[in-house]
């Protein structure tokens, strides 16, 4: 796999040869904002973590924004005609991770964490028909949900969600997503 395809040609996996994946740059990411947490060289400014938790639809772009992309996104993955496109759903991955900077968990589906922490099925529902500018303001609001409620989750399938809105592939990921809600409120309520 080369780092010239977009985020839709990435797997979730390593690459025996070192290439960066979805999850390497994720995981990347999330311990940069552990070190800000744990106040360790190397980690994000509080600066930097403070900008990217205010990230909204009307100011998508800022440093941090950048720093990270250039730090961390190989350029191929945000390069091309939707160029703008791709780091708005950059800044919106970020804006939630940042919210729930210490919680990303690789194992843990985003259904099954969404079920897990309570988020209501008419609110499930209402994400994964969400698009555009209605799915960034639904990716805030799990954010700070999951955030409240301390829930761990896999930001590599809110990423799948940003990255891939239309056809079948964006039909694929949403079915993983919501198989892995279902299982999970179906398990809890059969308890």
């Amino acid at each position: 796999m080369s780092n010239s395809q977009g985020p839709e040609a990435l797997e979730i996996s390593e690459t025996p040869d070192g290439e960066k994946t979805l999850r390497s740059v994720l995981g990347a990411i999330a311990a940069a904002f552990e070190r800000n947490a744990q106040g360790q060289r190397g980690g994000l400014s509080n600066g930097d973590m403070a900008e990217l938790r205010r990230i909204s639809p009307d100011k998508p772009y800022t440093p941090a924004l950048w720093r990270i992309l250039l730090d961390f996104v190989p350029d191929g993955w945000v390069a091309g005609p939707d160029r703008d496109q791709k780091e708005r759903q950059w800044a919106t991955l970020l804006m939630a991770m940042a919210i729930c900077a210490g919680q990303h968990d690789p194992y843990k589906r985003l259904g099954s964490a969404l079920a897990e922490a309570g988020w209501s099925e008419l609110r499930f529902v209402r994400l994964l028909r969400a698009r555009d500018a209605r799915l960034e303001a639904e990716v805030r609001r799990l954010s700070q949900y999951l955030s409240s409620k301390g829930t761990p989750a896999n930001f590599g399938d809110l990423a799948q969600l940003l990255f891939h809105q239309d056809g079948e592939l964006a039909e694929n990921r949403r079915r993983q997503i919501a198989r892995s809600y279902y299982r999970a409120l179906h398990s809890l309520e059969s308890k």
